[in-house]
């Protein structure tokens, strides 16, 4: 059996986006198949594909000890690592440094337009990465005095494929995937707490408007009304309007 050459990261850190974003999609299944070894044997093939950039059919031809150890040093590399609750905001590649900001209140609004227009985050992480890191003393997009932009996102998206840190980039995707919940509860809420006050209002001015109707009804036309002194019964009854 010819031999074949697999080089795998060494550590975390040197683990590319691409690399870790593929591993979230498929640890899943790696429950269903540890207890099958014919299942077990694939997935091992196709973690280490991932991390290996080759082929899962050349992964394949390989001996099973050699598959079997290179599956368990990816999986130390990936179980060893403490993840932590927020980025360190930090990272140099090809001696640029790049700063995160944590606080999503106090980014700039060019920054939330865009990271809106990604439909799933999960599908391209490297254009979230590329929005919310920028170069160390510049703005997002900032702009020359001819009105050219200076860092592009596109060139740090591509910049960020082949090089941004694993470490860094499972801390900020489970901190940004947090972020992105926190938000839509809070967006939620405040929907809700926006629609009960305008329901409220529509209440009290129905309600006023269809008392002043009865009240000026004509004599013999006030049987026209009755349905609209059984909405204003339910009008009352109904939660949250205490007239």
């Amino acid at each position: 059996m010819k031999a074949i050459e697999i080089t795998l990261p060494g550590t975390l850190s040197q683990c590319t986006p691409d690399m870790m974003t593929k591993w979230m999609m498929v640890a899943p299944v790696f429950q269903e198949a540890k207890d099958d070894l014919s299942a077990s044997l694939d997935f091992q093939c196709q973690v280490i594909s991932i991390f290996s950039g080759l082929s899962v059919n050349k992964v394949r031809k390989a001996h099973i000890d050699d598959v079997i150890q290179c599956f368990t040093h990816i999986m130390q590399i990936l179980g060893t690592y403490k993840q932590k609750e927020i980025p360190s905001g930090r990272v140099e590649i090809d001696g640029q440094v790049y700063i995160f900001e944590p606080d999503f209140s106090i980014i700039s609004t060019g920054q939330i337009i865009d990271m809106k227009l990604i439909e799933n985050v999960q599908e391209d992480p490297c254009a979230a990465l590329a929005i919310c890191y920028i170069e160390e003393g510049m703005e997002y997009g900032q702009e020359d005095a001819r009105g050219k932009i200076l860092n592009p996102s596109a060139k740090r998206k591509e910049k960020f494929k082949e090089s941004f840190p694993g470490d860094e980039f499972v801390d900020f995707f489970s901190f940004f995937l947090r972020q992105s919940e926190l938000r839509k509860l809070a967006t939620l809420q405040i929907q809700m707490m926006r629609a009960k006050e305008e329901m409220r209002k529509m209440s009290e001015i129905t309600l006023i408007q269809m008392q002043q109707m009865i009240r000026s009804g004509i004599p013999g036309r006030a049987s026209s009304f009755t349905w609209l002194r059984s909405l204003i019964n339910r009008l009352k009854r109904s939660p949250g309007n205490r007239m």
